[in-house]
Order: structure tokens, then C-alpha cells, then sequence
């Protein structure tokens, strides 16, 4: 078992954060860098529902894309 602390960790990126959308079933990555945010949905309804190397692929590859975006 992993929690939310660890995945983002363990992604190493200090723009993203990891939220469950209460009520909703599903969990959703925040990018904010100031010029550059987003989020990106994640349809599952626990965090253990996917193993922790799909979570770590799910938020690497979202903070990679939010970075080559170019500043507001």
C-alpha cells in the first residue's frame, strides 16, 4: 500500500500535487509552475486501485507536458 505522499515523492516534480475529488470516483494531478497549470483527471475510485508504477508513469508524463507548454 502506497499513499498520495509517496507518489508525488517519488515523481520529484514540486509543481504537482496529487488530490482525490471527493464524492466524484476519481483522483486528478494539479500542475501549478506560476506561467504553467492544469490538472489531469485519473478515473479511478481508491489510489490502490492502480499500482504505484502506473501512478508514477500518470504523473510524469503530465508534468513533462505541462513543462514543454510555454508560460501565460
Amino acid at each position: 500500500m502506497f499513499n498520495t505522499e509517496t507518489v508525488v515523492h517519488l515523481i520529484g516534480d514540486p509543481c504537482l500535487k496529487l488530490y482525490r475529488a471527493k464524492g466524484k470516483g476519481y483522483w486528478y494531478f494539479e500542475f501549478d509552475d506560476h506561467g504553467r497549470s492544469g490538472t489531469k483527471i485519473v478515473p479511478v475510485e481508491r489510489l490502490n486501485d492502480l499500482s504505484l508504477d502506473v501512478w508514477l508513469n500518470e504523473g510524469r508524463t503530465f508534468a513533462a507536458a505541462m513543462r514543454a507548454k510555454p508560460e501565460r
